[in-house]
């Protein structure tokens, strides 16, 4: 008898820091810059996939491979080690702790855009955007921390007095390409760290300018607000692309 893995208990569990072992690690710095690439070369044979970053963000191949951008199309398990096999089991059971597998061993991403997340030059997590309908209570997009600081774009808030934050990637990159803001990402809820309002505050951050989506929910605001006036950080929020010119990308 097949076990059922329901798509939302996994989806339920990716905002919460993975408990991993040596080998985890090893097989993170390893298999993930690998694996971000390997979906980087399967974005490019998907049409589909690079006219959903034209359409919806104005992203083009070029900058795509900036960001090393990628689609999951189901044939990254194709790539490893046998599941019969030790290594397999080994290497899978990793990248199931990972959340790049499910518990049924089927890919966490499939049809999705994927985006490595990387601080100081290593992934430390990951966000993946479907570009078809959800099925089956599978989400829309994901959101997976790997370990703190896990913001997208950390880089650009080095000596910058205000940085823009917004919940998806992909917006941050649309938005930092046609207007040169410090911009940010974090998850749709904007649930972060204590290690990411740190990583702020000693870059030398003084204000967090909020970019909110038509979902964002007041509540997921009002935390962060006071997550932000407990670091010592200044808050505003503007209203999504209506309060950003950003010409017609």
């Amino acid at each position: 008898m097949k076990t059922p893995y329901p798509p939302c208990i996994y989806a339920e569990t990716l905002l919460e820091l993975p408990s991993l072992t040596d080998t985890d690690v090893q097989v993170a710095e390893q298999y993930l810059p690998m694996v971000a690439n390997y979906y980087h070369q399967s974005l490019l044979l998907k049409p589909e996939a690079l006219d959903y970053l034209a359409t919806n963000y104005g992203i083009s191949q070029s900058i795509a491979a900036q960001y090393n951008i990628g689609f999951a199309n189901r044939s990254l398990g194709l790539e490893l080690p046998d599941r019969k096999e030790s290594s397999g089991q080994i290497l899978r059971g990793s990248l199931g702790r990972l959340r790049l597998f499910k518990g049924s061993g089927h890919e966490a991403f499939c049809g999705c855009i994927v985006i490595p997340i990387m601080t100081d030059d290593i992934i430390v997590g990951f966000y993946a955007e479907r570009i078809g309908r959800p099925r089956r209570g599978a989400k829309s997009c994901y959101w997976v921390p790997l370990s703190p600081p896990c913001l997208f774009q950390s880089e650009c808030c080095l000596d910058r007095a205000s940085i823009y934050l917004c919940s998806s990637p992909l917006l941050a990159i649309q938005i930092s390409q046609v207007t040169q803001w410090a911009t940010l990402a974090a998850n749709l809820n904007f649930h972060l760290y204590d290690a990411d309002y740190q990583y702020l505050v000693d870059a030398g951050v003084k204000e967090v300018i909020v970019v909110m989506q038509p979902d964002t929910a007041a509540e997921d605001l009002r935390k962060l607000g006071h997550k932000l006036k407990m670091f010592g950080l200044r808050y505003q929020k503007i209203n999504s692309m209506a309060e950003v010119a950003y010409g017609t990308a």
